[in-house]
């Protein structure tokens, strides 16, 4: 049973996929607001110290400052961390010691976790840490996902993982200690993968070859669109447990998947349960309003030796080292640049809540620029293009920060905004590259190695987003952007050592990597050979 064959019959993009892909694409939009839920759960208000007479007054209490952290009480001087006694001369302050009682500024948000358990001072790492063991729960979950999903089926591990993530979503609202809560962030992001990955590969395994890069595409305007609506649930909802909740209870609806979903026939053929395969392609076959020849059904087909090879053979070439090489720092880049940039929202100036919805809406243009000039200009052409106005944008913001006043830090946010644009192009664009850059025989082992390396590096993102909250001023506003930006530029600047692949022969094995490029030069060759023929017989006639 062949279901290329099948699929020629079936329709690449009939209702029946339709229904089911659409349906598996609001896994994506779930994911998209559990990873980047953080930057409002674990927001950080205005604080300062509070008197133990004054525990149950208002953060802008009439004092030294009302638009600062800081609070005069009985001649004692109430800043974030510290309690100080103002000197007889009243030039210097005495007696400074450490607070642990805070008060909080609700304009913002009325409760996060920052806030509920006092992470504040030298303990707003913690921020950073949540978010990490987020990202080392999704590398955790790459890992997983892929023996899991080939060994009991794309619909078994998608249901299951979506259980986990529906329970330990809703448990990280009854945690009792930032442990507690840091425990469940990790196994959080396990299940983000874990529901995120067989979703993809069981939607791309139902459609037929036209249609592949269409699916590809429309699941990631429905990550943006979990982002936005992230964006406008936290505007509204300023409580960090409510919002937790009302977030996470609607994933339930996602275990209707149990009865709506079914298992990948691709997957079913390749295990040899071929009855159960042809249950759901002769139900396809009705919902498509086709009729599938009998014989197809029944054709047998001898199974051939062209498995994927483990990882390890990448290295057997040395041109294929460098070029995995260069891919694992893009990659890299990409992750730390895309999750990075939308961390660090809560760290620009402005409106928060407009800030993050601005960030995430770029990412649909960035989408449509990729999907619109991919074929046009060409993979690395564009990427370039796209990481080079990612790293100049962000390194821009740098000038209004440390050189402008307040009233051009719309420009920040503008940039900002920019190089989120530039480096979700990227990352859209890197996912097709990369592909082709891969012989077909490890093409499997070079994407999935390439999305672990981009794991690996969204574990560091929250730390450089962060490093405002350990170094103060303009410096620390500035320098994740800086990062950002060089990063981008880079790794921009490397991908130029890579083989254009548009319109190009791929390479199939190991050994045709090496001949890469001298077979697409000769096929350019003919190419051009064949295009001045062509113009010298039109101009006799």
């Amino acid at each position: 049973m062949d279901f290329e064959e099948i699929i020629k019959h079936l329709g690449d993009f009939g209702c029946y996929q339709k229904r089911l892909y659409y349906l598996l694409c609001f896994v994506s939009s779930s994911c998209a607001i559990q990873v980047l839920l953080t930057v409002f759960t674990f927001g950080i208000p205005e604080y300062r110290c509070t008197h133990p007479d004054l525990k149950n007054g208002t953060f802008y209490e009439k004092g030294v400052n009302e638009s600062s952290s800081e609070f005069e009480y009985e001649n004692k001087i109430y800043q974030q961390c510290t309690i100080s006694t103002r000197s007889t001369n009243n030039t210097s302050l005495e007696n400074v010691t450490e607070c642990d009682e805070w008060v909080y500024d609700e304009s913002v948000f009325q409760s996060t976790i920052i806030s509920q358990m006092d992470l504040v001072c030298e303990k707003t790492i913690w921020k950073s840490h949540a978010q990490m063991l987020l990202a080392v729960g999704q590398l955790i979950g790459c890992a997983l996902v892929g023996p899991l999903s080939d060994r009991f089926g794309r619909k078994n591990t998608l249901c299951t993982f979506l259980i986990c993530l529906m329970v330990t979503t809703i448990s990280v609202v009854l945690s009792p200690n930032i442990v507690a809560i840091l425990t469940f962030y990790f196994f959080i992001g396990t299940a983000i993968t874990g529901t995120f990955t067989p979703a993809f590969i069981l939607g791309m395994e139902l459609v037929g070859p036209s249609k592949r890069s269409l699916t590809g595409c429309i699941i990631n305007y429905f990550w943006s669109f979990g982002s936005i609506v992230l964006a406008g649930m936290a505007y509204f909802i300023r409580n960090w447990k409510y919002l937790q909740l009302s977030l996470a209870v609607p994933n339930i609806f996602l275990l209707s998947y149990f009865w709506f979903i079914d298992e990948s026939p691709r997957w079913l053929i390749s295990k040899g349960r071929y009855k159960e395969a042809e249950k759901i392609i002769q139900k396809a076959a009705t919902v498509n309003k086709v009729v599938i020849p009998e014989g197809v059904l029944k054709k047998n087909v001898e199974v051939t030796n062209n498995e994927n090879q483990s990882v390890t053979k990448m290295f057997t070439s040395w041109t294929l080292v460098k070029r995995t090489v260069i891919i694992y720092i893009n990659w890299a880049a990409c992750s730390l640049t895309f999750y990075g940039v939308a961390l660090h929202a809560s760290s620009l100036s402005g409106n928060l809540f407009l800030n993050f919805f601005l960030i995430s809406a770029v990412e649909l243009p960035g989408f449509i620029i990729c999907n619109v000039l991919i074929d046009r200009l060409g993979r690395r052409i564009l990427y370039c293009s796209s990481m080079m106005f990612c790293g100049l944008s962000l390194i821009m913001t740098t000038l209004p920060i440390l050189f402008a006043d307040e009233s051009f830090n719309w420009t920040v946010t503008l940039l900002a905004v920019l190089g989120k644009l530039g480096i979700t192009a990227a990352f859209a664009n890197l996912w097709i590259y990369t592909s082709e850059l891969f012989p077909t025989v490890v093409r499997n082992s070079g994407v999935g190695s390439s999305s672990m390396m981009a794991r690996l590096a969204a574990t560091s993102s929250p730390y450089v987003a962060n490093i405002g909250l350990m170094i103060p001023g303009a410096i620390g506003k500035a320098a994740p952007m800086i990062i950002f930006g060089i990063t981008s530029i880079i790794a921009g600047l490397l991908a130029l050592l890579l083989p254009e692949t548009k319109d190009r022969l791929l390479p199939e094995t190991i050994e045709d990597v090496e001949q890469f490029t001298k077979l697409n030069m000769q096929l350019e060759n003919t190419r051009l050979k064949e295009d001045t023929h062509s113009g010298n017989t039109t101009n006799h006639m």
